[in-house]
């Protein structure tokens, strides 16, 4: 079994103090050393990116109203995410189903909150022509 890929979803502790969230991987890795991008996600709020909201039954880790946040979008070292499931501070959750995926996807492409230069990445890794912006 591939422990990283598009699709996953991982419950991960950044620092082993830190209160772990559920990050989705929405890509498959690449580069060397290869890595993915990731994004978070947090609970709902008035303040929260609205580009994504999930409720319960989009993802059987999700129990209430969930924001994709988009701003913690990042590349993650498949290596660094292996030892951190190693060590106990990352666990497998239930895949996201491919609808998911492609929802959680186009609202990076989406959001105001994702960095630049991420998103460009992610059009690349996602296949999309400059003329589909």
């Amino acid at each position: 079994m591939e422990l990283v890929r598009a699709g996953r979803a991982l419950l991960l502790r950044e620092s082993p103090d830190a209160k772990p969230h559920l990050w989705f991987v929405i890509t498959d890795p690449e580069g060397t050393p290869p890595r993915v991008i990731a994004v978070m996600l947090r609970t709902a709020q008035h303040f929260t990116d609205p580009t994504v909201v999930l409720a319960p039954g989009d993802h059987p880790f999700i129990h209430h109203e969930s924001s994709v946040h988009y701003s913690t979008a990042r590349w993650f070292s498949v290596n660094a995410i292996s030892k951190a499931f190693l060590a106990g501070h990352c666990s497998l959750q239930a895949d996201m189903s491919a609808p998911l995926l492609t929802r959680v996807r186009d609202g990076l492409l989406r959001s105001q909150f994702t960095v630049n230069a991420l998103r460009e990445d992610c059009r690349r890794c996602f296949g999309e022509s400059p003329q589909s912006r």
